[in-house]
């Protein structure tokens, strides 16, 4: 990812309507298998592309207060991870985790294996670093149809379907636990707008969506938070899951 591009998120990752509706979304995914984490100050947290670092604060809810791992491969990435207080960095690839076996609890990723051309060792090691009984949260964009100039802001490589994705955790030893689609309401206006922009200015033009809104449009971002906090709250339900969707989640468990 550009620096400019973690600039942006550095800037907008507290209060962006994205953002904040996406951590509705992991949290419904997470609070249920809280307990079975031993969630306290022993729970060991990585957060594998941790980019700014906002979510290594936000998962402190799950260590008790505990300090979460974080390992991002841009420096620039680290940097700012440093001007919010965090120390427990790495710099490091998720191909190659520089961890012991089983050193973890949890491990979360969050639009990071979509970057890596080949995520199948990635999912290896992160299935090593986890202890029997720990669990992995992936986070990845969704359908291939969407692609659009802002995968291309953001070196996205592919994107995904819940089956898939559940299909490779499977293949690297874990056991998918929850598998759905996210951002389900929106689509059909992110589609549109993606996919006009598209015809406009092709899909290898550079164009993030995440930016800040105009002062005249905060009610806009009130509706469409609401629209992912909807979401958050079907995904509590045991076993629920959303068909289609922007994004796509997995929790999945490594077998004791």
């Amino acid at each position: 990812m550009r620096l400019a591009e973690f600039a942006t998120l550095f800037a907008l990752e507290e209060h962006h309507w994205w953002f904040r509706g996406m951590r509705e979304i992991v949290a419904a995914l997470l609070d249920p298998v809280a307990q079975d984490l031993g969630a306290g100050a022993a729970t060991r947290i990585l957060d594998l592309g941790c980019g700014t670092g906002f979510m290594l604060q936000w998962l402190e809810r799950y260590t008790g207060g505990a300090p979460v791992v974080g390992l991002e491969y841009s420096r620039g990435g680290i940097d700012f991870c440093w001007s919010r207080g965090h120390r427990e960095l790495v710099h490091g690839t998720a191909t190659t985790l520089p961890f012991a076996s089983g050193s973890f609890d949890l491990l979360t990723s969050f639009e990071v294996l979509d970057e890596i051309p080949d995520d199948a060792p990635a999912l290896s090691e992160m299935a090593r670093v986890l202890r029997p009984g720990g669990r992995a949260l992936i986070r990845l964009p969704a359908l291939e149809w969407l692609r659009s100039g802002h995968d291309t802001s953001m070196h996205t490589q592919r994107r995904t379907t819940a089956a898939r994705l559940a299909a490779k955790l499977v293949a690297a030893g874990f056991e998918v636990e929850r598998a759905t689609f996210a951002n389900f309401f929106l689509l059909p206006p992110i589609a549109t707008y993606r996919l006009t922009r598209n015809l406009v200015l092709g899909v290898g033009t550079a164009v993030s969506d995440v930016r800040p809104s105009p002062p005249l449009f905060r009610w806009l971002d009130r509706f469409l938070f609401a629209c992912l906090r909807t979401e958050a709250r079907w995904l509590h339900r045991p076993g629920a899951r959303l068909p289609i969707g922007v994004s796509v989640l997995c929790l999945a468990r490594k077998p004791r």
